[in-house]
């Protein structure tokens, strides 16, 4: 299962998965801060999602779609 999950990562351009995170982020008014905290992750965590250097973990992406309110689907890029 987490090979499929990087498979999808690794098809889309580098700054897909951080662009859909930072649509969904404005969409809800989330800040960095807010996102963390609710998706049990550190802050830096997220900045490094943001900024493309980290991709979430497979148990980690259906939190970050939930606080979202959009799906995993989405976050990696599958649907639009």
């Amino acid at each position: 299962m987490i090979a499929f999950f990087f498979f999808f990562f690794r098809e889309t351009s580098p700054d897909a998965f951080p662009e859909r995170l930072r649509i969904a982020m404005e969409n809800q008014n989330i800040d960095n801060k807010t996102l963390s905290t609710r998706s049990n992750v550190s802050l830096i965590t997220v900045q490094r999602w943001l900024r493309g250097m980290y991709e979430p973990r497979h148990a980690t992406l259906p939190k970050i779609a939930n606080v979202l309110n959009v799906s995993t689907d989405y976050l990696c890029c599958i649907e639009d």
